[in-house]
């Protein structure tokens, strides 16, 4: 009951600021300005889909062998298109660690945890961007927030190991790949980032280093869980940061429902087909050899 009326609530706020959002622009400027973007743009933008759908997955592959060696390719995608069917209608997309009930292993309590620690990187890595741009645009100070971040990441390993209560819900804590995990979660806010730039670049254009930040900015402070999936803020935060940049209202507007109709709205798709198809119950019995 309480997480249907979080659920109900998270609905609430996202008309609530889509309708604010249309109070100040209306949809047929944001029609009219879809209708004036280069197309050449946005389906380079599309093309990074598959590579950001890369990074997810071997981020968790790298994750879940860690506690199942025999765990297939099929098995792990599966599961992260799962996940989408669940994170559209979460706060802060916590939905996503649904992914870890689509993965066969005897203890589902360590496949939560590895969804969480995921979880808990993917996050970081949208800090890491959005403290060194809080640095250049704010106060040098926020650079503290990025190696405060960083440190933590890196003995994250240490301090799973040296608390009995997380340690208990890893079987291997020694052998979990930090620095991979590390590096592939900022690949893929890299990506993410660069998506959002070549939206913005199909509208107006823009210097790669001037929306970099502004950008980074954008995904930070739309990681604070407020609606779906950050439907509405995202696009308000968007026409207030790319102001500078010389883009309208409605420009900033679409480019961040293009980012959300990218790389949400399409694979959330893909998740709800997958819910409608015949597939074996994931459990004890259902490990199979890759």
């Amino acid at each position: 009951m309480k997480n249907k009326k979080k659920t109900y609530f998270q609905v609430l706020i996202s008309i609530f600021f889509l309708i604010f959002l249309f109070y100040f622009v209306k949809p047929r400027k944001i029609i009219d300005a879809l209708q004036y973007a280069e197309v050449f743009w946005i389906l380079l933008a599309i093309l990074l889909l598959p590579v950001n759908m890369c990074f997810q997955f071997f981020r968790w592959k790298i994750l879940v062998k860690n506690c199942n060696p025999n765990i297939t390719n099929a098995e792990i995608l599966k599961s992260i298109f799962y996940s989408y069917s669940y994170s559209i209608f979460t706060p802060a997309r916590l939905g996503d660690i649904g992914k870890a009930f689509h993965i066969s292993h005897d203890s589902k309590r360590e496949v939560v945890a590895l969804a969480v620690l995921e979880k808990v990187f993917a996050f970081s890595s949208i800090l890491i961007f959005g403290f060194v741009s809080l640095a250049i645009y704010k106060n040098i100070w926020f650079i503290f927030g990025f190696f405060l971040v960083i440190t933590l990441l890196l003995f994250s390993k240490n301090i799973i190991r040296k608390t009995s209560f997380l340690s208990k819900h890893f079987s291997n804590p020694q052998y979990l790949p930090i620095m991979s995990l590390l590096g592939v979660s900022v690949s893929f806010v890299f990506v993410y980032i660069l998506q959002f730039y070549l939206l913005l670049h199909a509208f107006q254009l823009v210097i790669f280093s001037h929306a970099f930040f502004r950008i980074s900015l954008v995904v930070f402070l739309n990681s604070v869980p407020i609606t779906m999936s950050g439907l509405g803020v995202r696009e308000i935060l968007s026409i207030y940061f790319f102001k500078s940049l010389g883009i309208s209202a409605a420009q900033a507007a679409s480019a961040s429902l293009l980012i959300f109709s990218i790389n949400i709205l399409i694979p959330t798709f893909i998740g709800f087909i997958l819910h409608f198809l015949p597939h074996k119950k994931v459990g004890k019995n259902s490990q199979k050899k890759s």
